[in-house]
Protein backbone atom coordinates (compact mmCIF):
# COMPACT_ATOMS: atom_id res chain seq x y z
CA UNK A 1 0.00 0.00 0.00
CA UNK A 2 1.66 3.46 -1.06
CA UNK A 3 2.06 5.90 1.65
CA UNK A 4 -0.66 8.11 0.09
CA UNK A 5 -3.55 5.59 0.29
CA UNK A 6 -2.25 4.75 3.86
CA UNK A 7 -2.47 8.41 4.94
CA UNK A 8 -5.81 8.03 3.31
CA UNK A 9 -7.07 5.22 5.25
CA UNK A 10 -5.65 6.67 8.43
CA UNK A 11 -7.71 9.72 8.26
CA UNK A 12 -11.02 7.70 7.11
CA UNK A 13 -10.24 5.87 10.14
CA UNK A 14 -9.78 8.68 12.64
CA UNK A 15 -12.70 10.02 11.16
CA UNK A 16 -15.28 6.85 12.31
CA UNK A 17 -13.47 6.95 15.22
CA UNK A 18 -14.62 10.73 15.99
CA UNK A 19 -18.23 10.12 14.62
CA UNK A 20 -18.40 7.12 16.95
CA UNK A 21 -17.48 8.51 19.68
CA UNK A 22 -19.72 11.77 19.17
CA UNK A 23 -22.61 9.67 18.64
CA UNK A 24 -21.77 7.18 21.98
CA UNK A 25 -21.49 11.33 23.34
CA UNK A 26 -24.34 12.16 21.76
CA UNK A 27 -26.66 9.25 23.49
CA UNK A 28 -25.26 8.79 26.23
CA UNK A 29 -26.38 12.82 27.35
CA UNK A 30 -29.47 12.32 29.53
CA UNK A 31 -32.08 12.73 28.61
CA UNK A 32 -31.94 12.30 24.87
CA UNK A 33 -35.45 11.25 24.37
CA UNK A 34 -39.02 11.86 26.35
CA UNK A 35 -39.40 10.35 30.06
CA UNK A 36 -42.45 8.56 31.59
CA UNK A 37 -44.06 9.77 34.82
CA UNK A 38 -46.45 6.94 36.23
CA UNK A 39 -49.23 8.46 38.78
CA UNK A 40 -50.87 5.51 40.48
CA UNK A 41 -54.05 7.02 40.99
CA UNK A 42 -56.85 8.71 38.22
CA UNK A 43 -56.40 11.83 36.93
CA UNK A 44 -57.62 14.53 39.78
CA UNK A 45 -56.05 12.99 42.05
CA UNK A 46 -53.63 14.98 45.03
CA UNK A 47 -50.80 12.99 43.59
CA UNK A 48 -51.79 13.20 40.07
CA UNK A 49 -52.03 17.21 40.61
CA UNK A 50 -48.33 17.35 41.76
CA UNK A 51 -47.04 15.01 39.43
CA UNK A 52 -48.12 17.29 36.45
CA UNK A 53 -46.82 20.35 37.92
CA UNK A 54 -43.77 18.91 38.48
CA UNK A 55 -43.41 17.35 35.22
CA UNK A 56 -44.15 20.24 33.02
CA UNK A 57 -41.33 22.53 34.97
CA UNK A 58 -39.04 19.56 35.17
CA UNK A 59 -39.43 18.81 31.24
CA UNK A 60 -38.66 22.75 30.68
CA UNK A 61 -35.31 22.38 32.93
CA UNK A 62 -34.87 19.14 31.26
CA UNK A 63 -35.46 19.96 27.65
CA UNK A 64 -37.55 16.84 27.08
CA UNK A 65 -40.91 15.76 27.42
CA UNK A 66 -42.51 14.01 30.39
CA UNK A 67 -45.23 12.55 29.71
CA UNK A 68 -47.74 11.57 32.56
CA UNK A 69 -49.09 8.18 32.66
CA UNK A 70 -51.94 7.20 35.05
CA UNK A 71 -51.99 3.25 36.38
CA UNK A 72 -54.46 3.20 38.91
CA UNK A 73 -55.07 0.27 40.85
CA UNK A 74 -54.49 -1.18 44.84
CA UNK A 75 -53.41 2.23 46.22
CA UNK A 76 -50.79 2.94 43.57
CA UNK A 77 -49.18 -0.94 43.76
CA UNK A 78 -49.66 -1.59 40.24
CA UNK A 79 -48.03 1.49 38.76
CA UNK A 80 -45.38 0.66 41.20
CA UNK A 81 -44.60 -2.78 40.11
CA UNK A 82 -44.43 -1.54 36.67
CA UNK A 83 -41.67 1.43 37.79
CA UNK A 84 -39.90 -1.81 39.38
CA UNK A 85 -39.58 -3.70 36.53
CA UNK A 86 -38.94 -0.86 34.20
CA UNK A 87 -34.84 -0.42 33.08
CA UNK A 88 -33.05 1.64 34.89
CA UNK A 89 -32.40 3.77 32.36
CA UNK A 90 -33.86 7.12 34.24
CA UNK A 91 -36.78 7.36 31.50
CA UNK A 92 -39.68 5.41 33.39
CA UNK A 93 -39.72 7.90 36.74
CA UNK A 94 -42.82 7.94 39.23
CA UNK A 95 -44.23 10.43 41.29
CA UNK A 96 -45.26 8.95 44.89
CA UNK A 97 -47.32 9.80 47.47
CA UNK A 98 -47.62 8.06 51.21
CA UNK A 99 -49.93 5.42 49.71
CA UNK A 100 -46.09 4.22 48.75
CA UNK A 101 -45.21 3.14 52.17
CA UNK A 102 -49.03 2.23 53.41
CA UNK A 103 -49.16 -0.47 50.62
CA UNK A 104 -46.60 -2.94 52.52
CA UNK A 105 -48.41 -2.25 55.73
CA UNK A 106 -52.00 -3.71 54.04
CA UNK A 107 -51.09 -5.80 50.89
CA UNK A 108 -49.19 -9.08 52.01
CA UNK A 109 -48.51 -10.35 48.62
CA UNK A 110 -46.68 -7.46 46.94
CA UNK A 111 -43.88 -8.33 44.11
CA UNK A 112 -42.06 -5.26 45.09
CA UNK A 113 -39.91 -3.83 47.85
CA UNK A 114 -40.37 -0.23 48.22
CA UNK A 115 -36.84 0.32 49.77
CA UNK A 116 -34.76 -2.36 47.54
CA UNK A 117 -36.93 -1.94 44.17
CA UNK A 118 -37.05 1.64 43.91
CA UNK A 119 -34.58 4.41 43.85
CA UNK A 120 -35.24 7.39 45.21
CA UNK A 121 -34.78 10.93 43.37
CA UNK A 122 -36.02 13.63 45.86
CA UNK A 123 -38.32 14.33 47.87
CA UNK A 124 -41.12 16.94 46.78
CA UNK A 125 -43.09 18.15 50.29
CA UNK A 126 -45.87 16.46 52.78
CA UNK A 127 -49.62 17.30 52.25
CA UNK A 128 -50.98 17.50 55.96
CA UNK A 129 -54.01 15.71 56.79
CA UNK A 130 -56.81 17.49 58.83
CA UNK A 131 -59.71 16.15 61.52
CA UNK A 132 -63.16 16.59 60.89
CA UNK A 133 -66.48 16.13 62.60
CA UNK A 134 -69.47 16.85 61.81
CA UNK A 135 -70.63 20.26 62.97
CA UNK A 136 -73.70 18.34 64.76
CA UNK A 137 -70.97 16.90 67.32
CA UNK A 138 -70.54 19.51 70.63
CA UNK A 139 -66.82 19.15 70.75
CA UNK A 140 -64.91 22.50 69.50
CA UNK A 141 -61.50 21.40 70.36
CA UNK A 142 -59.75 18.82 70.00
CA UNK A 143 -59.71 17.81 73.67
CA UNK A 144 -63.21 18.35 73.67
CA UNK A 145 -63.38 15.95 71.19
CA UNK A 146 -61.49 13.31 72.94
CA UNK A 147 -62.88 13.26 75.74
CA UNK A 148 -66.07 13.15 74.06
CA UNK A 149 -65.22 10.11 72.44
CA UNK A 150 -63.53 8.23 75.31
CA UNK A 151 -66.78 8.21 76.83
CA UNK A 152 -68.25 6.81 73.78
CA UNK A 153 -66.33 4.00 72.94
CA UNK A 154 -67.40 2.79 69.35
CA UNK A 155 -70.55 4.91 68.95
CA UNK A 156 -68.97 7.17 66.60
CA UNK A 157 -68.24 6.21 63.04
CA UNK A 158 -65.25 7.37 60.76
CA UNK A 159 -65.21 7.05 57.29
CA UNK A 160 -62.61 6.17 54.64
CA UNK A 161 -61.62 6.70 51.07
CA UNK A 162 -61.43 2.64 51.55
CA UNK A 163 -59.90 -0.14 53.78
CA UNK A 164 -56.13 0.24 54.17
CA UNK A 165 -56.28 3.74 52.38
CA UNK A 166 -54.07 6.53 53.81
CA UNK A 167 -57.49 7.82 55.07
CA UNK A 168 -58.21 4.71 57.10
CA UNK A 169 -54.87 4.54 58.84
CA UNK A 170 -54.47 8.08 59.70
CA UNK A 171 -57.73 8.14 61.76
CA UNK A 172 -56.54 4.39 63.25
CA UNK A 173 -52.97 6.42 64.18
CA UNK A 174 -55.20 8.87 65.71
CA UNK A 175 -57.30 6.42 67.38
CA UNK A 176 -54.34 5.06 69.10
CA UNK A 177 -52.60 8.17 70.04
CA UNK A 178 -55.52 9.56 72.14
CA UNK A 179 -56.75 6.30 73.19
CA UNK A 180 -60.38 6.50 71.80
CA UNK A 181 -62.43 3.94 70.17
CA UNK A 182 -64.27 4.42 66.74
CA UNK A 183 -65.91 2.01 64.35
CA UNK A 184 -64.36 2.43 60.92
CA UNK A 185 -67.14 2.53 57.60
CA UNK A 186 -64.61 2.79 54.46
CA UNK A 187 -66.17 4.58 50.97
CA UNK A 188 -65.43 4.30 47.39
CA UNK A 189 -62.86 7.14 47.38
CA UNK A 190 -61.88 10.74 49.38
CA UNK A 191 -65.43 12.74 47.98
CA UNK A 192 -68.11 9.84 49.21
CA UNK A 193 -66.31 9.89 52.29
CA UNK A 194 -66.38 13.64 52.73
CA UNK A 195 -70.37 13.67 51.68
CA UNK A 196 -71.19 10.59 54.24
CA UNK A 197 -69.47 13.38 56.88
CA UNK A 198 -71.54 16.30 55.49
CA UNK A 199 -74.69 13.93 55.69
CA UNK A 200 -74.12 12.85 59.27
CA UNK A 201 -73.33 9.16 58.04
CA UNK A 202 -70.44 9.12 59.84
CA UNK A 203 -69.09 11.55 62.50
CA UNK A 204 -65.25 11.71 61.63
CA UNK A 205 -63.41 11.86 58.91
CA UNK A 206 -59.56 12.61 58.40
CA UNK A 207 -58.85 13.93 55.17
CA UNK A 208 -55.98 15.98 53.30
CA UNK A 209 -56.04 19.81 53.96
CA UNK A 210 -56.83 20.01 50.24
CA UNK A 211 -60.00 18.28 50.43
CA UNK A 212 -60.77 19.08 54.14
CA UNK A 213 -60.84 22.88 52.41
CA UNK A 214 -64.23 22.28 50.61
CA UNK A 215 -65.64 20.55 53.05
CA UNK A 216 -64.91 22.95 55.92
CA UNK A 217 -66.85 25.86 53.52
CA UNK A 218 -70.34 23.98 54.03
CA UNK A 219 -70.62 24.30 57.37
CA UNK A 220 -71.73 21.14 58.00
CA UNK A 221 -68.01 20.47 58.73
CA UNK A 222 -65.88 21.44 62.12
CA UNK A 223 -61.62 20.83 61.68
CA UNK A 224 -60.30 20.34 64.57
CA UNK A 225 -56.61 20.22 64.19
CA UNK A 226 -53.96 19.77 61.12
CA UNK A 227 -51.03 18.13 60.97
CA UNK A 228 -47.41 19.72 60.05
CA UNK A 229 -45.50 22.05 62.07
CA UNK A 230 -47.54 25.00 60.95
CA UNK A 231 -50.64 26.05 60.45
CA UNK A 232 -52.04 26.04 56.60
CA UNK A 233 -52.82 28.97 54.27
CA UNK A 234 -55.32 26.92 52.91
CA UNK A 235 -57.37 26.69 56.85
CA UNK A 236 -55.38 29.34 58.08
CA UNK A 237 -58.15 29.66 61.26
CA UNK A 238 -57.28 25.63 62.22
CA UNK A 239 -53.90 24.76 64.89
CA UNK A 240 -51.70 22.39 63.92
CA UNK A 241 -52.28 19.62 66.33
CA UNK A 242 -49.34 20.20 68.73
CA UNK A 243 -51.11 23.47 69.51
CA UNK A 244 -54.38 21.56 69.99
CA UNK A 245 -52.19 19.56 72.72
CA UNK A 246 -51.06 16.53 70.37
CA UNK A 247 -47.15 17.51 69.84
CA UNK A 248 -45.67 14.45 67.89
CA UNK A 249 -48.78 13.40 66.15
CA UNK A 250 -48.04 13.56 62.30
CA UNK A 251 -50.50 11.65 59.59
CA UNK A 252 -48.92 14.26 56.68
CA UNK A 253 -48.85 12.62 52.95
CA UNK A 254 -45.54 12.70 51.82
CA UNK A 255 -44.76 13.05 48.00
CA UNK A 256 -41.75 12.47 46.10
CA UNK A 257 -40.13 11.36 43.02
CA UNK A 258 -38.35 7.86 42.64
CA UNK A 259 -37.44 5.43 39.66
CA UNK A 260 -36.37 1.50 39.20
CA UNK A 261 -33.43 0.18 41.34
CA UNK A 262 -29.79 0.75 40.41
CA UNK A 263 -30.34 3.86 38.91
CA UNK A 264 -26.92 5.31 37.59
CA UNK A 265 -25.48 8.06 40.44
CA UNK A 266 -25.16 10.64 37.11
CA UNK A 267 -28.72 10.80 36.21
CA UNK A 268 -30.19 10.39 40.11
CA UNK A 269 -27.73 13.34 41.32
CA UNK A 270 -28.95 15.74 37.41
CA UNK A 271 -32.84 14.51 38.38
CA UNK A 272 -32.57 15.71 41.87
CA UNK A 273 -30.65 18.84 41.39
CA UNK A 274 -33.34 19.98 38.70
CA UNK A 275 -36.35 18.84 41.05
CA UNK A 276 -34.72 21.11 43.65
CA UNK A 277 -34.97 23.77 41.73
CA UNK A 278 -38.37 23.17 40.58
CA UNK A 279 -39.54 23.75 43.77
CA UNK A 280 -38.04 26.99 43.63
CA UNK A 281 -40.31 28.16 41.31
CA UNK A 282 -42.41 30.41 41.83
CA UNK A 283 -45.59 29.67 39.90
CA UNK A 284 -44.81 25.55 41.09
CA UNK A 285 -45.24 27.35 44.88
CA UNK A 286 -48.12 29.25 44.13
CA UNK A 287 -50.28 26.05 42.46
CA UNK A 288 -48.98 23.64 45.09
CA UNK A 289 -48.32 25.54 48.34
CA UNK A 290 -50.35 28.77 48.63
CA UNK A 291 -53.36 27.23 46.69
CA UNK A 292 -52.97 23.22 47.32
CA UNK A 293 -51.89 23.48 51.17
CA UNK A 294 -48.22 21.66 50.18
CA UNK A 295 -45.65 22.42 51.99
CA UNK A 296 -42.41 21.77 49.68
CA UNK A 297 -39.39 20.72 51.25
CA UNK A 298 -36.71 19.27 48.41
CA UNK A 299 -33.44 17.96 49.85
CA UNK A 300 -31.48 15.14 48.90
CA UNK A 301 -32.04 11.62 47.83
CA UNK A 302 -31.29 9.88 50.98
CA UNK A 303 -33.43 12.10 52.61
CA UNK A 304 -35.88 11.13 50.26
CA UNK A 305 -35.38 7.36 51.07
CA UNK A 306 -34.90 8.22 54.66
CA UNK A 307 -38.83 9.14 54.09
CA UNK A 308 -39.43 6.16 52.97
CA UNK A 309 -37.61 3.99 55.82
CA UNK A 310 -39.57 5.87 58.00
CA UNK A 311 -42.96 5.74 57.38
CA UNK A 312 -43.17 2.08 55.84
CA UNK A 313 -42.34 1.44 59.71
CA UNK A 314 -44.86 3.64 60.87
CA UNK A 315 -47.34 2.48 59.07
CA UNK A 316 -46.93 -1.09 59.57
CA UNK A 317 -47.22 -0.83 63.28
CA UNK A 318 -50.22 0.82 62.92
CA UNK A 319 -51.84 -1.81 60.64
CA UNK A 320 -50.70 -4.65 63.23
CA UNK A 321 -51.93 -2.48 65.84
CA UNK A 322 -55.37 -1.97 64.31
CA UNK A 323 -55.66 -5.38 62.03
CA UNK A 324 -55.54 -4.29 58.84
CA UNK A 325 -55.53 -5.77 55.79
CA UNK A 326 -56.31 -5.08 52.19
CA UNK A 327 -57.31 -7.36 49.76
Amino acid sequence: MSSRIYSVVKAFAALLMASAFCLAQAQGAYPSKPITMYVGFAAGSATDIVARVIAQKLSERLGQPIVVQNLTGAASTIATAAVARAAPDGYTLMTVSGALAIGPAVYHNLKFDVEKDLTSVGLIGSLPTVLLINESLPPRSLSEFVAYAKTRPGQLNFGSSGNGGSTHLSAELFSHAVGIKMTHVPYRGNSPAAAALMAGEVQVLMDTVLLASQSVKTSRVRALAVTGKTRSPVLPDVPTFAEAGLPNFDASIFFGLMGPAQLPKDVVDKLNKELNEVLKDASVRTSLATHGGLQLSGGTPDQMAQVVHDEVAKWKKVAQQAGIKAE
